[in-house]
């Protein structure tokens, strides 16, 4: 018994030896290194060129605020404020489009649920002009953008802070509106 056992091991191991040795034949192949050149990737980037600036334009004023004029500011209903925000946008790259808004999620505060914000996009300050290689978005306050001939743009944001003066909510008296956060974004869209 002891004799047939030792040979069914020694058996079933010549066989994994044989079969391990099936594949050790060489196999004719061939290659060849062609210039294909190369690729590269375009740029998508929104920087901030310079300090923005406070301007209160409650019924048609024009009167420029510092930030600690900001900061001791208390709006009413009928109070409106404006932040002007000089940006640089580089854009580079074959089907490349990106959308332009502001994050609603980064303006914070308890009169949040009663101020109208907007944002406009211009070449300068209080222009209408867009900047090169920008369009206006489907959404009010969006905007749309593509490869830049130059590589960026100089463009200016207009953000308004306003509390309407509808409002007439008892709870929204002593409020505050934080926007040390303001956030604008830009975010490319996935290629249709």
């Amino acid at each position: 018994m002891n004799k047939l056992v030792t040979g069914a091991v020694s058996g079933a191991a010549g066989i994994a030896l044989l079969l391990g040795g099936a594949g050790t034949f060489a196999l004719w192949n061939a290659s060849t290194e062609v210039n294909a050149a190369s690729v590269a990737s375009g740029t998508l980037s929104l920087t901030q060129s310079s300090a923005g600036s406070w301007t209160d334009v409650t019924n048609g004023r024009s009167t420029a605020l510092t930030a600690a004029q900001v900061a001791a500011y208390k709006i009413v209903p009928g109070t409106k404020l404006q932040f002007t925000q000089p940006i640089t946008i580089a854009a580079s790259g074959a089907d490349l489009r990106a959308d332009l808004t502001y994050d609603a999620a980064s303006v914070t505060g308890s009169l949040k649920p009663y101020v109208t914000n907007t944002m406009a996009l211009s070449t300068a300050a209080g222009g209408t002009t867009l900047p090169s290689g920008v369009t206006a978005g489907s959404t009010a306050g969006s905007y749309v953008v593509a490869p830049v001939s130059a590589g960026s743009t100089s463009a200016v944001v207009t953000f308004v802070v306003e509390l309407p003066s509808t409002v007439s909510d008892a709870a929204s008296q002593g409020g505050t509106l934080d926007l040390s956060k303001l956030t604008f974004t830009l975010k490319q869209r996935a290629i249709a």
